[in-house]
C-alpha cells in the first residue's frame, strides 16, 4: 500500500513537469532608477613649460662655478696674460655652474610639463526596473533604461 502512494506521487509530480510551458510576455514598467558606482582614476595633461620668475634662481652655482673658472683661467698664460684668462675663465665658470644648477632652464619656457589630478565620478552601471505582471510586482535590474513595458520569462504549470 505505502509503495503505491509513493508511485502515485511520482506520477503526478511527473506529469505535472511534463505539463510545464516556457514562453515570454510583456510586463509593464512601474518604475527604473539608475544604479550608480563611483570610479575614481586620474587624468593628465600637458601643458607648457611656464619660465621661472627672476628671484626664483639659485646664485650658488654661478659663484662656484666663477671662481672655479677664475683659478683655473688664471692658470693659463703669464703676466697680464694671465688676468685676462682668468676673467674669461671666471665668466664660463659662471655661466656653466648657473646652468648645472638652475637645469639649464635659462629662465625662458621650453617644452612641455604634465599636470596630473585625481578625479571621481559616478557612472550608471544599469537599472533597477519594478514591474508588474499577472498583479504581481517584480524587480530585475537591466543594462540600459527600459521603455514602457520589459519582456519577461514565464513558467506555466497545468
Amino acid at each position: 500500500m505505502h509503495n503505491k502512494i509513493i508511485a502515485t506521487a511520482i506520477i503526478a509530480f511527473a506529469s505535472m513537469e511534463a505539463c510545464a510551458e516556457d514562453f515570454t510576455d510583456t510586463a509593464k514598467v512601474v518604475s527604473s532608477r539608475p544604479i550608480y558606482q563611483t570610479v575614481t582614476g586620474q587624468e593628465c595633461y600637458n601643458v607648457p613649460a611656464q619660465p621661472q620668475a627672476s628671484g626664483g634662481r639659485s646664485m650658488g652655482g654661478s659663484i662656484l662655478g666663477g671662481i672655479a673658472g677664475a683659478l683655473l683661467g688664471s692658470q693659463v698664460g703669464q703676466g697680464s696674460g694671465r688676468v685676462a684668462a682668468g676673467a674669461v675663465g671666471a665668466i664660463a665658470g659662471a655661466i656653466t655652474g648657473d646652468r648645472i644648477q638652475n637645469d639649464g632652464s635659462g629662465g625662458s619656457a621650453g617644452g612641455t610639463v604634465q599636470q596630473c589630478k585625481d578625479i571621481s565620478k559616478q557612472v550608471v552601471t544599469g537599472y533597477e526596473v519594478h514591474y508588474l505582471y499577472g498583479g504581481h510586482e517584480g524587480v530585475t535590474t537591466m543594462p540600459q533604461q527600459p521603455g514602457n513595458t520589459v519582456t519577461v520569462g514565464v513558467t506555466a504549470h497545468y
